[in-house]
């Protein structure tokens, strides 16, 4: 089971639901290079308990399994996808320029900047995979499976301090659980309850990211107004 997960992969997304920004871009902030993305490289998938009961006619098992994910079963890094829903959303409903700084040249002229830190990432799920058996006609025994995925849960923290001329105006840290809803869905296979377990799990990450991000943009938009 581990090795069919970790041969899985899911899409990051941000979607933009903030106003547009339509007046004058008063200046620009430089954002530094996002090093590290704070997660598991490797997707995890342990078991967690179950129940076997056996009766003369009818059998049934249930096995729960938790599932962690990791940055291999992503088809992009965090840190890059990060810094990409920060440049998204800040060019698009602040009244300020975002330049990703990757390559860290920073004109002379610039006085300010923007360091971003992931302090925590942990997106977790899990997966229930059910087995009926039944005694049929002539001794004949019918085995049924079926299998679901639970709702993913992320806890994400993410700190920002932004600098004007070295000085510091604004050093945070942002947090957010974001636990998806629960979808009654039912698989035949474990394999497809996977897929879609990490699919829930790459979700629920994108969102706590776009709860994050819109929170830095809206504060940084205030500050800047400000000036």
């Amino acid at each position: 089971m581990q090795k069919e997960l970790n041969g899985m992969r899911s899409n990051l997304f941000y979607e933009l639901i903030s106003q547009e920004y339509t007046g004058k871009v008063k200046d620009s902030i430089y954002l530094d290079f996002i090093d590290y993305s704070n997660t598991d490289y490797y997707s995890t998938i342990k078991r967690k308990g179950g129940f076997f009961i056996p009766l003369i006619i009818f059998n049934r098992q249930q096995d729960r399994f938790r599932t962690r994910l990791g940055e291999h079963s992503l088809s992009q890094l965090y840190r890059e996808f990060l810094t990409d829903a920060l440049l998204t959303e800040c060019n698009s409903s602040t009244c300020f320029q975002l330049i990703d700084n990757k390559d860290n040249q920073v004109p002379a002229d610039s006085v300010y900047r923007l360091e971003v830190k992931v302090r925590q990432n942990e997106t977790t799920g899990g997966v229930v995979l059910n087995e009926s058996g039944f005694i049929w006609f002539e001794g004949g025994y019918i085995t049924l499976q079926s299998a679901r995925y639970r709702p993913a849960q992320t806890q994400l923290s993410i700190s920002i301090r932004f600098s004007h001329h070295g000085d510091c105006l604004l050093d945070k840290t942002y947090n957010v659980k974001h636990k998806q809803s629960r979808r009654d869905r039912s698989y035949e296979d474990f394999y497809a309850a996977n897929q879609g377990c990490l699919d829930d799990m790459a979700e629920c990450l994108s969102l706590a990211t776009r709860e994050i991000v819109e929170e830095i943009s809206q504060e940084l938009n205030l500050l800047m107004s400000a000036r």
